[in-house]
C-alpha cells in the first residue's frame, strides 16, 4: 500500500476572496487554472455536500480519471473526498484573508509616528 502524502500549498493573490473562490471552487473551472485536469463532469447541478465530480486528467504521462465527492464547502473551504480513481484522500481548498502587506504597512507607518515622537519629545526636531 503506497504511503500517505500530506502536501499542503499557499499563494497570496491580489484579488478579492469573492473572486478566487467563484474560480477555485467551481469545478467546471478547474481545467482553466489545474494543468493536470483536463475534462470535468459534475454529476449533479448543485454543489452541495454529497455532489460527486468526475475529472480526467494528465499526470506524468499518464492519463488520470478520478471521482471527487464534496464533503464540505462554505464561503472559506471546499473539502472533497477522492472516491476512485489511481488514488485516495482528501483535498483541502482555504480561502482566507492575508495581513501580509497591511501588517507591513501599519508597523512601517506606526514606527516613523514614534520616531517623531521621539524626534518631538526629545527636541531633535
Amino acid at each position: 500500500m503506497p504511503s500517505p502524502l500530506d502536501i499542503s500549498v499557499s499563494q497570496i493573490v491580489a484579488a478579492p476572496a469573492e473572486r478566487v473562490r467563484s474560480l477555485m471552487f467551481d469545478p467546471r473551472q478547474d481545467p482553466r487554472w489545474m494543468a493536470a485536469v483536463k475534462t470535468v463532469e459534475p454529476l449533479a447541478a448543485e454543489f452541495v455536500p454529497g455532489t460527486r465530480v468526475r475529472r480526467t486528467g494528465r499526470f506524468l504521462g499518464r492519463t488520470l480519471h478520478w471521482t471527487t465527492e464534496v464533503t464540505a464547502v462554505s464561503a472559506h473551504h471546499l473539502d472533497l473526498r477522492i472516491v476512485d480513481g489511481p488514488m485516495r484522500g482528501t483535498v483541502e481548498y482555504r480561502v482566507e484573508p492575508d495581513h501580509t502587506l497591511l501588517t507591513f504597512m501599519m508597523r512601517r507607518s506606526l514606527t516613523a509616528d514614534l520616531q517623531r515622537l521621539k524626534q518631538a519629545v526629545e527636541g531633535t526636531t
